[in-house]
């Protein structure tokens, strides 16, 4: 297929309320098309106090009709650097959390080993998990963790996935490199104060939001850049790191966060770094009143797809020459 197969529809010409509602419109495709970047829902609630996220993949598909094709940085679109289609959902067993696990990584899998990467929308952040092993990289990947907690949490009641222990698995399994690793805009209450030990003891770099608003945007995107170098580097976006003005629409909402301002520049700030895949995720649609936290997701989704296009575009750039 050529590149002008993967183009999205022209909100132009096809009006953004007609035709069934995907990613950024593009096309709807199998899970086996061979495709340079596709977009993917991940629609599985761990155990969580609001439940809801797993209908997040459907309304930000549905929002995202409103996303147009360039970036407003002036950036090219990533739909011209790559092709881009939205390959439908992960299939997951909604009562069954170990199946679900497994079946993530699997189909995750399944693209990966086709040479495509992946740009994610939960379910919850403990879909970020087996995401990041589906992906089967050979080396352990730095993460850029944008959220309002730690997720490095052992377990919870008993289960240790779920979540608030992404970070912990992937660590334990070797599929992150901590030290490469950087959680930012920590805040709200906390299940304990040791809580953000573990990222102290694996050397794992902690930007809580306080500390955010002494650096600034600029030098929080330089801190970022110094810890995730230039290896590859996995993104992930946990909507409630978002002040509640911005994304009531989700499992826990912590007051006194982000502004999507903040989030756009901060994203776009990481462009040129090794960004090979990303997720959106705890978009809920039960708690958004006016899909006001699906809108959001969706321009959060389209500022990663447009990181991770740029990256893939580079690569393919490199080895063309």
């Amino acid at each position: 297929m050529s590149q002008s197969t993967f183009s999205p529809v022209d909100s132009l010409f096809v009006p953004r309320f007609a035709e069934p509602a995907t990613f950024f419109r593009t096309p709807w495709l199998k899970r086996d098309a061979e495709v340079d970047i596709a977009l993917l829902g991940v629609p599985f609630d761990f155990q969580t106090n609001r439940a809801g996220a797993r209908h997040g993949p459907a309304q930000v598909r549905e929002m995202s009709r409103l996303v147009r094709r360039y970036n407003s940085d002036g950036g090219p679109s990533p739909f011209d650097q790559c092709t881009v289609a939205d390959l439908g959902d992960v299939p997951v067993i909604p009562i069954d959390i170990s199946r679900s696990v497994e079946s993530i990584v699997h189909h995750v899998g399944q693209i990966a080993s086709r040479g495509a990467t992946t740009v994610c929308v939960g379910g919850d952040h403990g879909v970020t998990y087996p995401v990041i092993k589906g992906l089967g990289s050979s080396e352990p990947l730095g993460i850029i963790h944008f959220d309002s907690h730690p997720d490095t949490y052992s377990d919870a009641w008993g289960d240790r996935y779920n979540h608030g222990t992404l970070l912990r698995r992937c660590v334990e399994e070797g599929l992150i490199d901590p030290k490469r690793s950087v959680s930012v805009g920590i805040r709200g209450t906390r299940f304990s104060l040791d809580d953000r030990d573990y990222h102290l003891e694996h050397g794992m770099r902690l930007i809580s939001f306080d500390e955010f608003e002494e650096l600034g945007r600029a030098k929080t995107i330089e801190t970022i850049r110094q810890v995730v170098g230039k290896g590859p580097t996995y993104l992930t976006f946990d909507i409630d790191s978002l002040d509640p003005a911005y994304c009531i629409g989700t499992g826990a909402p912590e007051p006194g966060g982000f502004t999507m301002r903040d989030a756009q520049v901060l994203l776009r700030g990481l462009r040129g770094l090794n960004i090979v895949a990303g997720d959106v995720c705890e978009v809920s649609p039960p708690f958004d009143s006016g899909n006001h936290t699906a809108l959001n997701g969706a321009n959060l989704m389209f500022e990663i797809l447009c990181l991770v296009a740029d990256c893939v575009a580079r690569r393919k750039a490199s080895v063309a020459g």
